[in-house]
């Protein structure tokens, strides 16, 4: 029986979940392959009841998901391992019924710890902005080392060049929020119509959410298709990541306009499909991690002004 420590240091708790190996084998193993790691703690917005944070592997993108569940009908401290490179653990009741695949369970006696994990999440997103790291390990063993994993090597030199300076970018933000994110955040940039900036920040969280896990995460996972050629991989990237990227770099995220469109000069010499899925999952990754952090910062506390309307009774 494998076991799973989740602990978050800054809040002096930890949890340990076992892994559902008869449930979902593959992804069981994809999870515990990419074990230790590091990551910043997230929490849902519109779901309510699950907390998450992104893993540092391509694998949850394609790995097969043999036995899935409603997961707002499944008991609270079930733990998911989804194709957005999300691990999420649920622990309070859903408003979304997603269909997921499970990969452990957190037991009952930890239930406390893991809620009491979880509210502090929630207020440090909705409110604080106070980054809670959180760290992974196989039950007992330390959390460190720990570096970000590399893709494989590709043979052109200058797509290799690519793919060593998407990984050094995502390293660096990794448990960093970056620079150019903040200033965003912060007022810095003066990009919104009226003199105000908080519709700027929709749409920059709009599109990062496009270009990564709804563009690049797909085409990670075609790679996997047989019927899918490298050509028609290369001719697809571009045009779907081309004004998303554009846009993004008006919004003052130079290193990832000039990442993607690098990505788009250094497809030519990519030879396989493996190859087109190191880079395109290094990609992947930096802008799931640039979008980790966009929804981080994004001003949550707004929410107080947009309540519910309360149901009206029949015959009121």
């Amino acid at each position: 029986m494998k076991r799973v420590d989740i602990a978050w240091p800054a809040l002096d708790a930890k949890v340990t979940a076992t892994l559902t190996e008869d449930l979902n084998p593959e992804l069981a193993r994809v999870w515990w392959g990419m074990l230790p790691y590091h990551s910043i703690q997230s929490h849902a917005v519109v779901a309510d009841g699950h907390f998450y944070h992104l893993a540092p592997g391509s694998e949850p993108v394609h790995a097969p998901h043999r036995t899935t569940e409603d997961r707002s009908l499944a008991p609270d401290g079930s733990v998911y391992l989804s194709r957005l490179q999300h691990l999420l653990i649920k622990y309070a009741p859903l408003l979304e019924p997603t269909v997921c695949a499970r990969v452990a369970r957190v037991p009952q006696e930890d239930l406390p710890t893991l809620r009491q994990v979880a509210e502090s999440s929630w207020q440090s997103v909705y409110r604080t902005k106070r980054i809670l790291e959180v760290r992974v390990t196989r039950h007992g063993d330390p959390a460190d080392p720990w570096q970000l994993p590399r893709q494989p090597e590709v043979a052109d030199p200058d797509a290799q060049a690519l793919l060593d300076d998407l990984h050094a970018h995502t390293e660096r933000i990794w448990l960093t929020p970056p620079a150019d994110l903040l200033a965003l955040h912060r007022g810095h940039v003066p990009l919104g119509s009226r003199g105000q900036y908080f519709s700027t920040l929709v749409y920059v969280n709009g599109e990062l959410r496009l270009l990564g896990s709804t563009t690049l995460n797909p085409l990670v996972a075609a790679t996997f298709d047989p019927n899918v050629t490298l050509g028609a991989l290369c001719a697809l990237l571009p045009r779907l990541t081309a004004l998303q990227a554009d846009f993004l770099g008006h919004c003052r995220f130079h290193d990832l306009h000039a990442l993607v469109r690098r990505t788009h000069h250094a497809l030519p010499a990519l030879r396989t499909k493996e190859e087109f899925r190191s880079v395109t999952a290094a990609l992947a990754l930096y802008v799931n991690c640039l979008r980790r952090w966009a929804l981080h910062y994004f001003p949550w506390h707004h929410g107080k002004e947009h309540r519910f309307v309360p149901a009206v009774e029949p015959g009121g």
